[in-house]
């Protein structure tokens, strides 16, 4: 029924919250660029993300909030019970918590039909790039050493940004592959500018915490598989906590 809770207290009670993203995201960056590039990266569209002292996941806040999630029809956002309050977590409370663009929903028409020249030039040979490899690339060529990056000094911040916007904002995992749209958004500096980060993270976290809150179901040896590529929908589930990281 509409209105009531999802769960009870003793159903979910052992169950744990976790952020899948990279908390480590700033030293490992850091160490990838110069100062400049370091300035430029603090200074730009992510810049409230670079400007934290410490990042902190709050496991038993997310999973008590969770536990109170109310049975709505709406599906652009989220109703909690909190001290008998109806707190809804809706696109511009995103937006005012990351300071990121969140006005609409994506629109990837917005994206140019080009090659994907960073992943052409720094991975040649790869049909997919998963984060794993960006990470090894990036920890590889820390700077001012003789194996440090000796690419194209807009590319190495393009390069950070990517991990940024995979580990954290999308909160992969290093075996999952990186988005070629997010590369090519990247890779154009107006539009990576003016994109709407904000609701691609917003759209996704909302996609993956209401499917995180379906009952689980018993399944068969032959459905594991598609379970399987279902939980690569939850990816972004706890990215809630790091919303929570921002506001502490």
């Amino acid at each position: 029924m509409e209105r009531d809770r999802v769960f009870e207290f003793d159903d979910w009670r052992n169950s744990m919250s976790y952020w899948k993203g990279d908390f480590q995201y700033k030293e490992i960056i850091k160490s990838f660029l110069s100062n400049t590039q370091w300035k430029k990266l603090r200074d730009g569209v992510f810049r409230i993300f670079f400007r934290l002292q410490d990042v902190k996941f709050c496991g038993r806040l997310i999973h008590c909030v969770l536990l109170s999630k109310i049975i709505s029809n709406d599906s652009h956002s989220m109703t909690f019970k909190v001290f008998d309050h109806e707190v809804k977590f809706i696109r511009e409370a995103s937006q005012i918590i990351t300071g990121l663009k969140c006005s609409s929903s994506v629109d990837f028409k917005v994206l140019p039909e080009r090659e994907n020249k960073l992943s052409k030039v720094y991975f040649p040979g790869k049909d997919r790039i998963e984060l794993g490899d960006l990470w090894h690339f990036i920890t590889s060529h820390p700077y001012g050493i003789t194996v440090s990056f000796v690419g194209s000094h807009d590319d190495v911040v393009k390069l950070a940004i990517i991990y940024f916007v995979e580990s954290v904002l999308m909160g992969k995992l290093k075996n999952r592959n990186v988005s070629e749209r997010v590369m090519k958004i990247v890779d154009d500096d107006e539009l990576c500018s003016s994109f709407n980060w904000g609701s691609l993270c917003y759209e996704k976290l909302l996609k993956s915490l209401k499917s995180c809150l379906k009952p689980k179901q018993n399944t068969s040896d032959n459905e594991n598989e598609n379970e399987k590529e279902k939980d690569k929908e939850k990816d972004s589930y706890t990215i809630l906590g790091f919303y929570f990281a921002l506001c502490v």
